[in-house]
């Protein structure tokens, strides 16, 4: 029978509890589900939907698609105190406590977080608190962020150089991602997966290779990856007439 939340949040704190104070925690199977032991939970292959979906639809949304639209409510049953507002926001375990919840749900990046709890209030000298404990701890890690990232993101699609502007944007530098400096130069890769793009949504257009261009453009390709793609699929599908 799966966890249920409270248990699930209980076992991530006790795990929490035995890093900090130095012992190894104790994990059941190698295939744990926890955010913070590695990315275990995202070995299915990189099509596969779950994978995709941790992060967003190809449009390159981190904020995990229409579900995750739906606001969480501020408080979970543990957070019901008589604490006062103001005090709440300047504590950094409260701050952890909330990265600690979202964490449950997906990855997260360090700057995400940085950002979601500026908006939810806190002080700035809890949050950075709250940041560097969730990073000793290993409940937060960039470089499992970005590996994760990038697979799912190349799975979509996406091409490189729109993944590497997405990596940057939250802070993360895109040599170091050994996922993405594996195809690093493949031009090749990049018009294969570019062709493939277009064959699964062709376009419409009646200047067809200037749309191909443009959608492969918007996918994060390179201009010289994008312009080869979309001449080789515009001569291997000629218009009929």
């Amino acid at each position: 029978m799966p966890e249920s939340p409270s248990d699930l949040r209980a076992r991530l704190r006790a795990e929490i509890a035995a890093i900090e104070q130095g012992a190894a925690p104790a994990v059941d199977n190698a295939e744990s589900s926890h955010p913070y032991e590695g990315p275990a939970r995202f070995r299915e292959a990189p099509d596969d939907p779950r994978v995709r979906d941790v992060f967003g639809t190809a449009s390159g949304n981190l904020s995990g698609g229409p579900r995750a639209r739906k606001k969480a409510p501020r408080f979970d049953a543990e957070d019901a105190s008589d604490t006062p507002e103001d005090a709440r926001l300047a504590d950094p375990e409260a701050a952890f406590r909330k990265i600690e919840r979202l964490c449950l749900v997906r990855e997260q990046a360090c700057e995400q977080l940085r950002q979601r709890l500026a908006r939810d209030g806190f002080e700035p000298e809890a949050v950075e608190a709250a940041l560097s404990r969730a990073l000793a701890c290993g409940l937060v890690d960039d470089a499992r962020f970005a590996d994760v990232l990038v697979r799912s993101r190349l799975a979509q699609g996406r091409g490189r150089r729109g993944i590497a502007a997405e990596l940057e944007g939250l802070g993360i530098d895109a040599d170091s991602v050994d996922a993405l400096a594996a195809g690093d130069g493949d031009d090749a890769g990049e018009v294969e997966r570019a062709l493939a793009l277009l064959e699964r949504k062709p376009p419409r257009a009646k200047n067809r290779r200037d749309a191909a261009y443009r959608r492969l453009a918007q996918k994060g390709f390179s201009a010289s990856v994008s312009s080869t793609a979309a001449r080789v699929w515009c001569e291997a599908n000629p218009v009929e007439g």
